[in-house]
C-alpha cells in the first residue's frame, strides 16, 4: 500500500478537527493532484482528505507505485508473450474477474487450473485482480505464476505489493529476488527451488544462514517439508546441535521427526524402548513392593497391564534432543512430560514396527495404562505431522460421536479430520457415514480448510449433502453457520450436478425465508463454475 494513503487513513481515525490532512510536496504526478485537491477546498479538511485518499485507493488498485523522483528511469520492456492468452473477448473473462476479486481458494483454484491445463495466460485485464488475489492466497501462487504470463510477472516485478513470484520467466528462478527482494520474496524464491531442486536449496540454505536473523532461518527450515530427505539430515543435525535460536532447533527437530531413518528418531526411539523394558521388568517382578501395588490395582477394579513406563529420573543429555526437564504440559508431572517428548517425536509407524502391534491394538493398551492420556496426545500430535490411515482408522473407532482425539496443538481432531486422512473412495464413505444436517457446515469447514485442490465429493456423498442442505434451509431462522460455507458446497459437486443442485434447492418465488440469500450464495458459485465448464469443453466428472 502507499505509504500516503496509509498516513490519510491514520489522519481520518484521529479526526480532520484535531489534525488536519497533510498531503506529502513532491513533485510526481500523484503528489501534484494532491496539491491540486488541498487547494481547491480549503476549509474543507473532510473532503480533501476523502478526495486525496481516493485517488490514491485508485492508483493502488492500479498497481502504481509513486516515483522516488522526478525523471527516474523507465523499466525495461515487457518481454512478448510465447503462450496463447485468454481472449479479452471471451465470455468467461467477466467470470475470472468475479472469481479472483471475491471468490475463495477452491474456486479461485479451478479456475487458474482451466487455463494451467491448456498452457493459457490470463489478458491484461485479469493481472491486476490475480496479482491482489496472490497477495492474499499465498497458497495460490505457484499456480498462479504459471498463468500470468510475461506480462503478469512483469507487472510484479512494478509492485512490491505484488513481488510474490520469484521466477523471471516460466523455467527460470529470478536470483534478483533472492540477494535483493523481501522476506516474502525470498521464502518465496526458496520454495520454487526446494520444489524443483531440494539439493541447491539445502545448499543456498546452508551457505547463507549466518547472515539470516532467527526469524527467517525457521521460516525457510520449515520449507525444507517439500521433499524432505535423509539428504537433508546431516544438516539439520547440526542445526539442532549449534543453532542459537530456539525455535530454529525445534524446526530442525520437527522435520528429523519426519525422517523414519533418521538418527534422530533412532535416539528418541532407544528412549522409548528403554521405557517398555523397563514395563516389562516390572511386569515379571516379584517383589514385595510391586505385589502390593498389583493388589492395591485390584482391590481398586482397575487392574492394569502397563506397556510402557517412563524414566525416573531426567538424564541431563536428553537437552542436546530438545528433551525439557519440565513438563511442557502444567498437568502433567516430569515423568508424563518425558515420556509425551520422546513418543511425539517418533513416526507412528515405528510404533508397529518396534512392538508387532496394530495400531489398534495400540490404542487398546494406552487405554489400560496409567500413561494414558499423554500417550494418546503424543499420538495426536504425530498424526498431526503425518497421515496415517490406519491410525485413522483406529482413532475413529474410539473418537465417540461428536468427540476430538486429543493434541497439545490446540486443533481439532475429531471425526471429519480424522476421516479425511483415508484414502480416495473410503474417505468420502467415511465421511457420508458420519455426516448428519447439523454437522454439514462442519464437515464443509473442515474441508474447506484443507486447501486441496482439485477435490470433489463422490455422486453419493455430494447428494447427501445437498439433502442435507435443503433440511437445513427449511428452518425458519436464519442458518449463520450453513451461509458461511454454502458456495464451498457449491465448489464441490461433481460439474454436472450443479444446475439440478440449484433447481433442486431454489425458494418458490413467494417464499419469505431468511434462508433465501443462502441458496443465492450458492447458485452464484454454481453458475460460476457452469460458465468456465461450457467455456472449456470440460467432460462429465461423474
Amino acid at each position: 500500500m502507499d505509504a500516503r494513503l496509509r498516513i490519510l487513513g491514520s489522519q481520518a481515525l484521529l479526526g480532520t478537527e484535531r489534525r488536519p490532512p497533510a498531503f506529502s510536496p513532491d513533485d510526481t504526478p500523484t503528489g501534484l493532484v494532491l496539491k491540486e485537491i488541498a487547494a481547491a477546498f480549503p476549509g474543507d479538511d473532510a473532503g480533501a482528505l476523502l478526495r486525496g485518499a481516493g485517488v490514491l485507493a485508485v492508483c493502488v488498485r492500479a498497481g502504481h507505485v509513486a516515483e522516488k523522483k522526478i525523471g527516474a528511469p523507465l523499466p525495461p520492456v515487457c518481454p512478448a508473450e510465447p503462450r496463447d492468452m485468454l481472449p479479452e473477448s471471451a465470455p468467461v473473462v467477466d467470470v475470472f474477474g468475479e472469481i479472483f476479486r471475491e471468490g475463495f481458494f477452491r474456486l479461485q483454484g479451478e479456475a487458474i487450473a482451466y487455463l494451467s491445463a491448456r498452457n493459457m495466460v490470463l489478458p491484461p485485464s485479469l493481472l491486476v485482480p490475480a496479482l491482489a488475489m496472490g497477495r492474499e492466497t499465498p497458497a495460490l501462487r505457484p499456480a498462479l505464476a504459471r498463468v500470468l504470463g510475461e506480462r503478469g510477472l512483469w507487472l510484479s516485478d512494478r509492485n512490491p505489493a505484488w513481488s510474490l513470484f520469484a521466477v523471471a520467466s516460466e523455467d527460470e528462478l529470478d536470483q534478483e529476488a533472492w540477494d535483493h527482494g523481501r522476506p516474502a520474496q525470498r521464502k518465496a524464491f526458496f520454495l520454487l527451488e526446494r520444489l524443483r531442486d531440494p539439493g541447491a536449496a539445502r545448499e543456498r540454505f546452508e551457505r547463507d544462514m549466518p547472515s539470516m536473523g532467527a526469524a527467517e532461518r525457521r521460516d525457510l527450515l520449515t520449507l525444507f517439508i517439500r521433499n524432505l530427505s535423509l539428504e537433508d539430515e546431516e544438516l539439520l543435525e547440526r542445526i539442532l546441535r549449534k543453532d542459537r535460536g530456539r525455535e530454529v532447533k525445534k524446526a530442525a527437530a520437527e522435520l528429523l521427526s519426519r525422517l523414519p531413518g533418521s538418527r534422530y528418531v533412532a535416539r528418541m526411539g532407544e528412549r522409548l524402548l528403554s521405557c517398555m523394558d523397563v514395563a516389562s521388568a516390572e511386569e515379571g517382578a516379584g517383589d514385595a513392593p510391586s505385589v502390593l501395588r498389583r493388589i492395591v490395582s485390584a482391590l481398586k477394579g482397575r487392574e492394569k497391564k502397563e506397556f510402557i513406563v517412563p524414566p525416573e529420573s531426567y538424564d541431563a543429555s536428553w537437552g542436546d534432543d530438545l528433551i525439557t526437564e519440565k513438563s511442557p504440559f502444567s498437568r502433567f508431572g516430569p515423568r508424563a512430560g518425558w515420556l509425551y517428548q520422546m513418543a511425539s517425536a517418533v513416526p507412528l509407524a515405528w510404533w508397529s514396527a518396534h512392538t508387532g502391534k496394530t495400531p489398534d491394538e495400540l490404542l487398546e493398551l494406552s487405554e489400560r495404562s496409567e500413561w494414558k492420556n499423554v500417550l494418546q496426545i503424543a499420538w495426536g500430535d504425530a498424526f498431526e505431522r503425518e497421515a496415517d490411515a490406519s491410525w485413522a482408522q483406529a482413532m475413529l473407532q474410539r473418537v465417540k460421536k461428536g468427540g476430538v482425539w486429543p493434541s497439545s496443538s490446540g486443533n481439532r481432531l475429531g471425526g471429519f479430520r480424522l476421516a479425511g486422512m483415508l484414502t480416495g473412495s473410503e474417505r468420502d464413505r467415511a465421511w457420508e457415514s458420519m455426516l448428519t444436517a447439523e454437522n454439514l457446515p462442519d464437515l464443509l469447514q473442515d474441508i474447506r480448510s484443507r486447501q486441496e485442490e482439485g477435490y470433489l465429493m463422490s455422486p453419493s456423498l455430494a447428494k447427501k449433502a445437498l439433502s442435507l442442505m435443503k433440511e437445513r434451509l427449511s428452518s425458519k431462522n436464519w442458518d449463520y453457520y450453513l451461509a458461511s460455507v454454502a458456495g464451498e458446497l457449491a465448489a464441490l459437486l461433481p460439474l454436472d450436478m450443479l444446475a439440478g443442485a440449484r433447481e433442486f434447492l431454489a425458494f418458490p418465488p413467494d417464499s419469505d425465508s431468511s434462508n433465501r440469500n443462502i441458496v443465492g450464495s450458492f447458485s452464484a458459485v454454481a453458475l460460476q463454475r457452469e460458465a468456465l465448464g461450457r467455456y472449456f469443453s470440460v467432460p462429465s466428472t461423474r
